[in-house]
């Protein structure tokens, strides 16, 4: 799987194997995607103080990979939780990641829910 960079909603990215968020043991925002050829959904944006120990034993993990998760993206350089809690905000009120807007409650629309790679939420590799 190609690595490279990526931005969700203007906001850089780097891009891992699913398996390979032990490695970031620092603070940042994480994205689980599903890769296809050359298009990224967003399933779910999320931020930690570490985020090996926060990507993968979150409850949206089974769901993401159910979705077919198979990248990590990765932002190491929102280090404050309140610049972390803003560019998340701002990349879920962009991208609508499905997973985040269920479990944040939001309606979703029977055809949203049965099409997760639907617009605004996937984006050409870069």
């Amino acid at each position: 799987m190609d690595r490279g960079h990526v931005e969700w909603a203007g906001v850089p990215f780097v891009a891992v194997h699913h398996h390979d968020g032990h490695f970031f043991r620092g603070p940042g925002l994480f994205g689980l995607v599903r890769r296809h050829g050359d298009e990224r959904t967003l399933l779910y944006v999320g931020e930690a103080e570490n985020i090996a120990m926060a990507y993968k034993p979150s409850e949206i993990w089974p769901d993401a990979l159910a979705l077919g998760l198979n990248e990590l993206n990765i932002a190491l350089h929102a280090v404050e939780r309140i610049d972390r809690l803003l560019l998340r905000g701002h990349i879920i009120k962009r991208c609508e990641p499905l997973l985040n807007l269920l479990a944040e409650g939001h309606a979703i629309s029977a055809s949203r829910r049965l099409d997760v790679s639907a617009e605004p939420q996937h984006m050409a590799a870069g």
